[in-house]
């Protein structure tokens, strides 16, 4: 079969990538793959980056605009939609969607969606078309409105009637974090500026219920060709500004760009809740198959969705097991508190408790990226473990992650301590990718005991869950006094990796394969 596999964000080379390359990888071995991407890709970088094995797989740009992947996938016997928050239709023969966490969506019949289409029906006559180009991230929503964040300079192309002056309004919603400045945005129409204007962060919650509309007025091309709207700002990553699982760089949040004789801004203002283009919630009805990359994850697809998935964990590379060392090691990056933190500095906290009760020469090791934003909750979490044998490891590369598993004895994994699943699954992991890795090096997990951790380890098998501190001290200590159980458990994780391979995962993306192309023909 002829199959494609689309990520917006190859080049990020984050997890969803490693999940999105690893479906090409496996694939390959039976099907003519290609990369769908709206950028350019370096397929040896990407392998290597990423770990995957790329060879034969090609790569194909296809444009930016809403329809760009409904048009590429029109070609192809398989299409695998593996990119985060995605709402582009399909148009392949056979479809599967992957869900790394899901957006709510609002349904069709919804009084919202009601009330939107009408606001749509009674504009569409005098509305010009726009579409866009490059510089907008894919549809999602954000309480009251879909949105399309922009990277900083969105382009998008006005079909406008040669040589009339015609007004072009662009609605931007009010979801700017609120620990930043105000964004100053000036708007050009074939490079001159034709508006300008700043959008300020969240304060409140009925800050969310308002939009900011920059007007101007931009001239038709003498030959009709597309005027070339730009909305321009400055940027942010949120992974640097608040800790997010997000390795995108944000703009503004658009939630419409009109160009026409109406009466934009009076109605956006009026009614702000139904100003928007949407965010297509009938996008599901183009697949064939929904797989989440947990069980937890396919809960809250239910949940969000209304609809039903099959659970693909991840691939997991896995590392080799050496001579154990008294080492207890965390793995993850360096986040401020408030956003999807890997706890460090709880677990320093805990590393004291056992220090201070007993616990004599065994050293914890914190490895993980920091961005400059996260500095100062580096900062705290050094001096939190001032006077304790933690050593940290601080950008390290992959070789010396390999060490450190191989010599770690325990593994502790806290995201999402103290917070509250049902309301906040964002602050937990999805699956867990590290917890595996060090499993599979034969350390014995003691992670906290909810979303996607509780899949990956066994409690009281292949390692512990805990539900707070104090519990994770005892578990901890149950195994540093029991040198028996944790040569056990220490075997147990190692082949409970293998559940999540690389090779189990190909095996049970082709039975998903098979079960689509079965049921459909």
């Amino acid at each position: 079969m002829k199959a494609g596999v689309y990520d917006r964000f190859w080049s990020t080379l984050g997890g969803g990538e490693r999940f999105a390359a690893g479906i090409a990888e496996a694939l390959a071995e039976e099907h003519d793959v290609e990369l769908l991407a709206i950028e350019d890709v370096d397929l040896d970088v990407l392998g290597e980056r990423l770990g995957c094995d790329l060879a034969g797989v090609g790569v194909r740009r296809i444009g930016d605009d809403l329809d760009a992947v409904e048009r590429a996938t029109a070609d192809l016997d398989l299409f695998v939609n593996a990119s985060y928050l995605s709402s582009e239709r399909s148009s392949a023969r056979h479809s599967i969607y992957v869900v790394h966490f899901p957006a709510a969506l609002h349904g069709a019949d919804s009084p919202r969606r009601r009330l939107t289409r009408a606001v749509d029906e009674s504009t569409r006559r005098w509305r010009h078309r726009v579409a866009g180009r490059s510089g907008l991230h894919p549809w999602e929503r954000a309480s009251r409105h879909s949105i399309r964040w922009t990277d900083g300079r969105a382009v998008l192309d006005a079909e406008l009637p040669p040589a009339t002056r015609v007004p072009v309004h662009v609605v931007l919603g009010r979801y700017l974090p609120g620990n930043i400045e105000p964004v100053d945005v000036e708007v050009r129409a074939d490079g001159q500026t034709i508006a300008t204007g700043a959008l300020t962060p969240v304060r409140s919650r009925f800050d969310q219920r308002r939009v900011t509309v920059l007007s101007g007025v931009a001239v038709g091309r003498p030959d009709g060709s597309p005027v070339e709207i730009e909305v321009v700002s400055s940027s942010f990553l949120p992974t640097e500004l608040l800790g997010a699982a997000d390795n995108r760089r944000l703009g503004v949040p658009v939630i419409d760009v009109v160009a026409g004789e109406g009466a934009v801004p009076a109605l956006a203002r009026r009614f702000p809740a139904a100003w928007e283009n949407p965010s297509r919630a009938d996008f599901l009805a183009t697949y064939d198959l929904v797989l989440s990359n947990s069980a937890f994850t396919q809960e809250w697809v239910r949940l969000l969705w209304d609809a039903d998935s099959d659970v693909l964990h991840p691939p997991v590379t896995m590392f080799d097991a050496g001579p154990k060392d008294r080492i207890i090691s965390s793995v993850g990056r360096f986040f401020r508190e408030g956003g999807h933190s890997k706890k460090q500095l709880e677990l320093v906290r805990a590393f004291r408790q056992l220090v201070e009760g007993g616990v004599d020469g065994w050293e914890l090791h914190l490895a993980g990226g920091c961005a400059p934003a996260a500095q100062p909750y580096l900062d705290e979490v050094r001096a939190a473990a001032e006077g304790l044998p933690v050593v940290f490891h601080v950008d390290v590369p992959g070789r010396e992650l390999a060490d450190l598993y191989a010599r770690s004895s325990i593994y502790w994994h806290a995201t999402g301590l103290g917070e509250d699943p049902r309301r906040h699954p964002e602050a937990f992991e999805h699956f867990g990718i590290t917890t595996v890795e060090a499993m599979s090096a034969g350390a014995v997990p003691v992670v906290i005991g909810a979303a996607g951790q509780v899949e990956s380890v066994e409690h009281g098998v292949s390692g512990f869950h805990f539900a707070d501190v104090d519990e994770l001290v005892a578990r901890t200590r149950q195994l540093i006094d029991a040198p028996e159980l944790l040569g056990t458990m220490s075997a147990a994780a190692r082949e409970r990796a293998t559940t999540f391979s690389n090779d189990a995962f190909a095996e049970r993306l082709r039975h998903h394969v098979a079960s689509v192309v079965d049921r459909v023909d």
